[in-house]
């Protein structure tokens, strides 16, 4: 099981969405931090990748596991790519990233063996 602290970023989200809703001009939001803590049964006990990612929901909802792996490790940058960091199963790990003005974060999850759970969508 992978945990996100939403809560730790959740004022974050709300200070963006404020300073977006009060400005004519488009401002960047302030940085994300992802604390993830993945159990040490998690992948069983190897390593895997986080990748977040700036997409809207239609892409979302369109592409599949494969799609998103091959973007994560392409040669070629996608340009939507915000990070892709490994995750050491047993170990807290704490990321940062900086969200887009505009659309939505992508959250992956890239196990070995993927169940129905291996993505979220955050709505910025």
């Amino acid at each position: 099981m992978v945990q996100i602290s939403f809560w730790k970023i959740f004022p974050t989200f709300l200070a963006a969405i404020l300073l977006v809703a009060c400005s004519s001009d488009p401002v960047a939001p302030p940085p994300l931090e992802f604390n993830i803590t993945a159990e040490h049964k998690a992948n069983d006990n190897r390593l895997f990748y986080f990748v977040v990612r700036n997409t809207n929901e239609k892409q979302f909802m369109l592409e599949s596991y494969q799609e998103i792996a091959n973007k994560a490790f392409s040669k070629e940058p996608d340009p939507a790519m915000l990070g892709v960091f490994s995750v050491v199963p047993g170990v807290k790990q704490v990321y940062t990233i900086d969200p887009p003005t505009q659309g939505a974060l992508a959250l992956y999850f890239l196990f070995t063996q993927p169940g129905m759970q291996w993505k979220k969508l955050l709505t910025l």
